[in-house]
């Protein structure tokens, strides 16, 4: 079975051989000239290679006619067959070498018989893609094979060498004349052996220094092949994308022109016509896919085209994965989906309004700087937009509003975007994101103004008038008193009152509203009414308690 693989891939080494001989002597193939004595001992190694396969075919034949067993006769027409196989493609080998490499199946009987095969169809359709790669690749393949031919020649031969050399010492050194024609017989067989895998070698090598060698100028045959490359195949390949590109660009232009004029008519877009953009936007595809078909056809580009179609073919396969998410998809771009144009949806954690539903669609938050993004209709589909009222807000601050968070961070908005919020406090700028500028429950001072709470308490001394004078006193003083600032303008209504009796004072609480002007001074505010509380009880003659701790100690025996 070695033997036949070997032959097989001799006949094709021998094959390409007259192409390379042709272009190294300029002559006629098959007629090789006088001086060229290598081509002459490579027809003579294979004259040779094929007379000794017919005498060893014709004493195979001997021993299946002289075989007295089965078994022996079996292998006898085992070995028939086989050197049979061997002889012939030698045969047609030395004959498609000495005719210069013609084709042989060109002679061979078509067989008019045959019946439609949809997957023979289906190859051929393939073939001339098949037959491009082939050619692209023939020269590194064939040099990679017959490297490895001449690996496994140059082991045999040693391997015939050794065997050889071992039968020799053997038979020189036999006691007896049996053991004399014994090893002789053995050696003329690893001797013959030995000239066949040399002569074999021989060729692989002869066809490797024929490819390495090349008769062009190395730069030049770059400079031709790159030539030859960007005048071909990559021409074809900008062709047929400038096709492409150039068709859907006008079917878009299309589809935007209709989308216009749907919006110039001031009302949201019907069925229909939501029908007709999608219909746009798929023909546009549809049509550029066959614009660069037609173009890479014109072009004779088999390589290229039937890429192509692969690449159709395995689109066509996974829309049976993806169909139930383009379903999905269509609906949206129909505005019968989930989320719909002019709604209200959540992303991101920030409410958007719907403006638009295409291929990319587009959520607009009016109060946010770069409020506008554009998204794919793969991450609407799983989101549920819903009717909205106009009070609704979009974002709770809006940019120069003053805040106050929930850790008691008090700072001015300087800029408000879907990712970031800038807070100016006490001169620096902090960054937050806005998704944690959220968490932290902003209080907004500044839409519809705020109140300043006051807490101080009195000592138990003063609890007769706790309940009765004291808090109306305390009120006036801190109206007359804020009316005198500057904030006095802002103040809106100021409360005082009693709010519980503690471990250690009588305790007031008193709420100052303020309007949304004054929001910037909502620390000053807080410092103010401390010291104007201060200043009544000194006016007043009232005491302020400091904390107590009482500590009780038992005797022993009491």
């Amino acid at each position: 079975m070695n033997r036949i693989i070997t032959t097989f891939t001799l006949i094709l080494l021998l094959c390409v051989a007259p192409c390379s001989l042709a272009q190294e002597t300029n002559s006629t193939p098959g007629a090789p000239e006088g001086g060229n004595t290598d081509t002459w001992r490579h027809f003579e190694n294979l004259v040779t290679t094929i007379s000794k396969a017919e005498r060893e075919l014709d004493q195979a034949r001997k021993t299946l006619v002289n075989s007295q067993h089965e078994t022996e006769r079996e292998d006898a027409r085992a070995e028939v067959e086989r050197l049979y196989l061997e002889l012939n493609s030698l045969k047609v080998a030395w004959e498609v070498w000495a005719t210069g490499g013609v084709d042989m199946e060109l002679f061979a009987s078509a067989d008019v018989t045959e019946k439609f095969n949809w997957q023979s169809e289906l190859e051929s359709v393939f073939e001339p893609i098949l037959a491009e790669l082939r050619r692209l690749t023939d020269r590194p393949r064939k040099i990679e094979r017959l490297r490895s031919e001449q690996f496994e020649y140059q082991q045999r031969l040693l391997a015939a060498e050794r065997a050889h050399e071992t039968l020799t010492e053997y038979r020189v050194m036999a006691p007896s004349p049996e053991l004399v024609n014994a090893f002789t017989v053995l050696e003329n067989r690893w001797l013959g052996r030995r000239d066949d895998m040399k002569n074999k070698l021989d060729l692989v090598n002869y066809e490797l220094n024929e490819l390495l060698t090349s008769s062009v100028d190395t730069k030049e045959e770059a400079i031709d092949q790159l030539k030859k490359l960007f005048s071909g195949r990559i021409l074809n390949l900008f062709l047929a994308v400038f096709a492409a590109i150039f068709v859907y660009l006008l079917i878009w232009q299309l589809n935007r022109l209709y989308t216009r004029y749907l919006l110039s008519r001031g009302k949201r877009p019907s069925l229909t016509a939501r029908i007709i953009r999608l219909a746009l936007v798929v023909v546009g595809a549809a049509l550029a896919f066959l614009a660069a078909m037609v173009v890479l056809y014109t072009r004779g580009d088999w390589l290229l085209l039937g890429l192509l179609i692969i690449i159709l073919v395995g689109m066509a396969l996974a829309l049976q994965r993806y169909l139930p998410g383009y379903m999905a998809e269509a609906k949206l771009m129909l505005n019968i989906g989930a989320v719909r144009e002019g709604e209200r949806v959540i992303y991101n954690g920030l409410p958007w309004k719907v403006q638009s539903l295409n291929v990319y669609s587009r959520l607009v938050n009016p109060v946010l700087s770069g409020g506008i993004i554009r998204l794919p209709l793969s991450a609407l589909t799983p989101l549920v937009s819903r009717h909205y009222e106009k009070r609704e807000p979009w974002f709770p601050t809006r940019e120069k509003d003053y805040v106050v968070l929930s850790d008691n961070t008090f700072g001015q908005v300087v800029l408000q975007t879907p990712e970031n919020v800038l807070l100016r406090e006490i001169g620096s700028v902090t960054n937050f994101s806005t998704a944690s500028f959220l968490e932290q429950n902003p209080r907004n001072l500044s839409l519809d103004g705020f109140a300043v709470i006051l807490r101080f308490g009195l000592d138990y001394q003063h609890q007769t008038d706790v309940t009765s004078t004291i808090p109306e006193t305390l009120e006036n003083y801190l109206t007359n008193r804020l009316q005198q600032q500057p904030i006095g303008e802002h103040i809106q209504s100021v409360t005082f009152e009693f709010a519980e009796a503690g471990a250690s004072s009588l305790d007031f609480i008193g709420i100052v509203s303020v309007d949304s002007a004054a929001a910037g001074s909502y620390l000053q505010l807080n410092r103010l009414l401390q010291k104007i509380a201060v200043d009544a009880c000194n006016e007043n003659g009232w005491i302020i308690p400091f904390n107590q701790m009482t500590v009780h100690l038992e005797r022993d025996g009491e």
